[in-house]
């Protein structure tokens, strides 16, 4: 898969605020705590300096717009990109194809009435036929499928989770493993590919990119 994945500590970051537009420190003034600020300041520095790095650009030079669905694209560039965080942990993937990321903590609690409003019904079958133990990371992993579908097209939640099929091929003992694999399908006259990603996150995590196929 032609996509590059970076995972980074947000309360680790020590962010240049000179590289931010003013949007973008317009946005972090009005998070509601320090923490968050730091977070989401911290997404904006890492976006800049890697985008940057990458394109050998000055970071602050870079410049961004949302597209009509409001997915944030790079102008002037022909790569793509997208960010997740859960908790203090960051994700950046970026490539030269329409892509989207997403990484989570484990659900806390993975009920059936969580698992209905997420999974497809074959998923939701594979899902409830499982161990219990085995429930919590299959749900998780789901969710980072789909939505790193979402996000790759742009269209958010405007398209239900429990719409979209992204596990039922995985069926059984195979069902539960955390080996990472990929997986991929056709959603809106596109094909889209995608893996689970296990570097650089910890066990109580999971991650998934999902990227436009050629």
């Amino acid at each position: 898969m032609d996509v590059s994945v970076r995972f980074f500590d947000l309360d680790g970051v020590s962010v240049d605020e000179a590289l931010l537009a003013h949007d973008e420190r317009g946005r972090v003034a009005r998070k509601a705590t320090p923490v968050l600020r730091q977070r989401q300041a911290a997404s904006f520095h890492v976006l800049r300096v890697t985008l940057g790095e990458v394109l050998a650009v000055e970071p602050r030079a870079l410049a961004f717009h949302r597209s009509a669905s409001g997915k944030p694209e790079l102008l002037g560039a022909a790569l793509h990109f997208n960010l997740s965080h859960s908790g203090g942990l960051g994700m950046l993937a970026w490539g030269p194809r329409a892509l989207g990321a997403d990484v989570e903590t484990l659900i806390a609690r993975p009920s059936a009435r969580l698992a209905g409003k997420i999974l497809a019904p074959r998923e939701f079958e594979s899902w409830r036929a499982l161990p219990e133990r085995d429930r919590q990371a299959w749900l998780t992993r789901a969710w980072t499928r789909k939505e790193s579908v979402l996000k790759a097209m742009g269209s958010g939640l405007r398209i239900p989770p429990r719409a979209i099929d992204v596990m039922s091929a995985e069926r059984g003992a195979n069902a539960a493993s955390d080996s990472a694999r990929e997986w991929g399908l056709e959603l809106a006259g596109r094909c889209w590919a995608g893996v689970d990603w296990l570097d650089g996150i910890g066990e109580g995590c999971r991650a998934a990119v999902c990227v436009a196929a050629r």
